[in-house]
């Protein structure tokens, strides 16, 4: 299991870590520069040393004795060492390196003197380390106040979706209203979107179940009211001999309603395969169970193969051609044609209309308003492209599959 963690806590981590490691960069350069430009100024001031040396010896033509420590000076007149000093005499001008010394020697052009002043290599590295102490030093508190003002401008920046949180973990679980998002970052207001628009779908789907529940208990409550009076009749030894088939209808009306209720959701479950099968080998089978008389033309094709699980397009073609058989007057046709596609078709009376809407049916009809909708929702769950027209006394509805899975 993933531990939880703060957004807030691993964005300052990781800011200070990186000011971090700028900041040590600019030290680390900082402390190169200063290397290189203490070292350029020690050698400068050896050099004014030596020539200050120089020139005060050649005034003075003497030197007095030279406390030892960090420096040292070596005069050399004649080629005579006036003043010694702790390295081995140096034959060339110019700053050099010696073991624990950094020495410059200079030579005058006019005679045989020669000036060797020296410091030794520990004191530099001394003075260096000061430097870079007082560097780090006076560095260090804009780093601290750098993360604490890291870790305020990261809080502040994140308030908006503390509060998105805050209101979310607040609000009650029946509470299915948008979520209201007036300051939300843009980069997270695709995720307050998307909530919001699961809301809308839970809100929309509770909505219709609850409209569908109550159009069912409707729906079932005149067949079983019918059955309930016929059998207390019977039982009471008042009924007519038309009772028990009158009792069968009831029955059989709600036995009908509760299959296509069932159809329903598992239309609306998609709780089917996904094929593949023959479209011509299922609208063969579908038109035999009918029981009805229907002119079948399958385009001169032996096999339309469709990618639709063969139990879903069985539930969708018997629905339609119990809707022509039931709402239309005769003539009922369906043709194959190429794509593969499906047109169930059959004529209709003045004033016939589809009707898409669950539980929705016309006047005098005694089916469950049911059929359409199962229709609609099991093809938009398998792909399949529905097209409705009514022309010329004429209703038709187009099963478009589209290239088949073989193509």
């Amino acid at each position: 299991m993933t531990r939880p963690w703060s957004l807030r806590g691993r964005l300052v981590r990781r800011v200070v870590l990186g000011a971090c490691a700028a900041w040590l960069a600019g030290v680390a350069l900082a402390a190169t520069v200063i290397s290189h430009e203490m070292s350029e100024l020690m050698d400068d001031s050896l050099e004014a040393s030596a020539r200050l040396s120089l020139s005060l010896y050649r005034g003075a033509g003497q030197v007095g004795t030279l406390a030892p420590g960090d420096s040292a000076i070596r005069i050399i007149d004649g080629g005579v060492a006036v003043t010694d000093a702790p390295w081995a005499p140096v034959t060339a001008d110019g700053g050099q390196d010696l073991p624990g010394w950094r020495v410059f020697r200079l030579a005058d052009p006019a005679g045989d003197l020669v000036v060797e002043v020296g410091h030794t290599t520990a004191w530099r590295r001394d003075e260096l380390r000061e430097s870079l102490t007082w560097l780090v030093g006076l560095m260090l508190p804009v780093l601290l106040a750098a993360a604490l003002a890291i870790r305020g401008a990261v809080g502040s920046a994140l308030r908006p979706a503390t509060r998105f949180a805050g209101e979310l973990r607040r609000r009650s679980a029946q509470d299915l209203s948008p979520v209201a998002t007036p300051d939300l970052p843009i980069e997270l207001d695709p995720i307050a979107q998307a909530l919001n628009g699961y809301l809308d779908t839970i809100r929309a789907r509770i909505d219709a179940e609850r409209q569908f529940a109550t159009n069912a208990a409707h729906e079932l409550r005149t067949p079983i009211s019918a059955a309930s009076g016929q059998a207390q009749l019977i039982a009471a030894g008042l009924a007519d001999d038309a009772a028990a088939g009158r009792l069968a209808g009831a029955l059989s009306r709600m036995g009908h309603l509760v299959e296509r209720l069932l159809q329903l959701s598992r239309a609306e479950a998609g709780a089917m395969g996904a094929g593949p099968c023959d479209l011509i080998r299922v609208a063969r089978m579908v038109i035999d169970d009918i029981g009805q008389p229907v002119m079948f033309d399958d385009g001169e094709t032996t096999q339309a193969p469709v990618a639709v699980d063969p139990d879903a397009l069985a539930l969708i073609l018997r629905n339609l051609l119990r809707n022509a058989v039931d709402h239309g007057t005769g003539d009922l046709r369906v043709l194959i044609s190429a794509g593969p596609a499906l047109t169930v078709s059959n004529a209709v009376g003045p004033g016939a209309a589809f009707r898409h809407a669950t539980f929705d049916k016309g006047a005098g009809s005694q089916g469950a308003g049911l059929g359409l909708a199962i229709v609609t929702r099991m093809a938009a769950a398998h792909g399949i492209a529905v097209r409705y027209a009514m022309t010329d006394a004429r209703a038709r509805v187009t099963l478009d599959f589209g290239p088949g899975p073989d193509a």
